[in-house]
């Protein structure tokens, strides 16, 4: 009864691996990981679906014909997959980086330009400093150019976000993760499943 529930996990394993590499063969996964110098190397990926596939063609075996060094052999392969399954992981996890502190006299991005969020100018000092009073009761006075100001300073206000649909990008860590669980639900059965007597 175990081997059938180790087989069940190490199907639903596999299923998560192979949705995940299809996924990031058709995402041009291949070509960029070759055209970055500090990328994963293809050959892991590749060598950990190998050893995942040629586990669970040993495990058949063993459920078929019962022979133990089957089970040990299944057992085998899938302790380096499930390694190099972890260091893909490792490798490809984004760390947060912190961003160096900016010195005291930088008002904007970078140094460079004027500040913007909290630290930029008021609206209405940089109207008050560019237009004079003659200017703004001549263009009040005529009522083209009052709507003109209007749609000008409506314009430049903040614009709140579209509301965008609710991805399921947040649930994409769940793949990997389940995957990872399965694949170490798979090795306790097996291991569990080699060591009892039939």
């Amino acid at each position: 009864m175990l081997g059938y529930a180790t087989l069940i996990a190490w199907l639903i394993a596999g299923a998560a691996g192979l949705y995940m590499f299809r996924t990031w063969l058709s995402r041009g996964g291949l070509s960029h990981q070759r055209s970055r110098s500090d990328g994963l190397p293809p050959v892991v990926i590749f060598t950990h679906l190998s050893l995942g596939a040629l586990g669970l063609f040993a495990w058949v075996g063993y459920l078929v014909t019962g022979l133990d060094a089957l089970a040990w052999t299944a057992v085998g392969l899938l302790m380096p997959g499930i390694g190099l399954g972890i260091c893909t992981v490792t490798l490809w996890t984004p760390y947060p980086t912190l961003s160096p502190p900016r010195p005291a006299g930088d008002i904007g991005p970078g140094g460079a330009g004027p500040a913007t969020g909290m630290l930029a100018t008021p609206a209405e000092d940089a109207i008050a400093g560019q237009v004079s009073n003659e200017a703004l009761a001549k263009t009040l006075s005529s009522e083209m150019l009052t709507g003109r100001l209007i749609n000008e300073a409506l314009s430049s206000l903040p614009q709140p976000p579209p509301r965008e649909h609710k991805s399921r990008g947040h649930l994409a860590p769940l793949i990997p993760a389940g995957h990872g669980l399965a694949a170490l639900v798979t090795f306790l059965l097996a291991v569990v499943t080699a060591i009892s007597p039939r």
